[in-house]
């Protein structure tokens, strides 16, 4: 056999292993002798493509960490890039803590973008994982990281009414007055769900939180439509415009920012520590 056939022969057997170990990973095999060990054991490729799929991210898509583990402790590139422009990560952020926790391990970028620059920690809010989110920032995701649409991860969650990870990232000092490109901030996409009348209760918990954590919210030079058309959504934000905030309420969002991104608890257990 020439040595051209010969690499075009090792070639297809590469792509067949490839795609045996995906199925083998997601539970699809057709190839019942087929495990990820076995296939491991035989030399399969971890970083080989398969189409626009890599085993990695396929294990953090599916969530089972034990996989993760396993094709890292034999090569595995941890920030590798898909045919999506999407690290392991961002499928971990959407499915499970510990496979994250793993890739951190393995020194995965909390902040990779994909191919609009979304960070996993935005799909983290978008899937309203609190847990994932919380590991995410532990590990030093930023933040106020902004997608190509300059949307924040709180901008995320808060057109999604996920009013559990809107507390985590205000936790971690995220920034209320931020404005995508359509000058939409997380007060305008929380009042948005509010608006459509499809919300449920913790979407009016989440407008509350934001307008109270925002000290004081300008008044919108013209409200979206959706908003416009909703009179008590229009109400409750111009009625917060024009009153007076407190000066407990403005020395809270005056602080938060001055701290920046960080764990405010910590941050100001230990401010609190060096006054005394």
């Amino acid at each position: 056999m020439s040595s051209v056939w010969y690499r075009l022969a090792m070639a297809q057997h590469q792509y067949e292993m490839s795609d045996r170990l995906i199925r083998a990973i997601t539970g699809w095999t057709k190839y019942p002798e087929d495990s990820v060990e076995s296939l491991l054991e035989e030399g399969v490729d971890v970083n080989k493509e398969h189409g626009t799929l890599l085993p990695l991210h396929s294990a953090c898509n599916v969530g089972d960490v034990e996989i993760v583990k396993l094709l890292l402790e034999h090569g595995a590139n941890v920030n590798a890039i898909d045919g999506f422009n999407r690290t392991a990560l961002h499928y971990a952020a959407e499915k499970d803590a510990d496979c994250i926790r793993v890739l951190f391990e393995y020194g995965a970028d909390p902040d990779a973008p994909d191919g609009n620059h979304s960070t996993p920690l935005h799909w983290a809010c978008f899937r309203n994982n609190q847990q994932c989110v919380r590991v995410l920032l532990q590990n030093k995701a930023s933040v106020n990281a902004m997608d190509y649409n300059n949307d924040t991860p709180l901008n995320w969650a808060s057109l999604k009414g996920n009013l559990e990870c809107v507390m985590v990232l205000l936790e971690y000092g995220a920034e209320v007055h931020t404005t995508n490109y359509n000058n939409a901030s997380p007060v305008l996409r929380a009042a948005s769900i509010v608006a459509t009348g499809l919300s449920s209760r913790h979407d009016m918990e989440c407008l509350k939180l934001l307008l109270k954590a925002s000290g004081t919210f300008p008044f919108p030079e013209q409200f979206p439509s959706v908003i416009a058309n909703d009179a008590e959504v229009c109400n409750m934000i111009t009625a917060h415009c024009r009153s007076t905030r407190s000066l407990r309420q403005l020395c809270r969002y005056v602080i938060r920012r001055s701290l920046g991104e960080c764990y405010l608890a910590i941050m100001l257990s230990s401010c609190l520590y060096h006054l005394e």
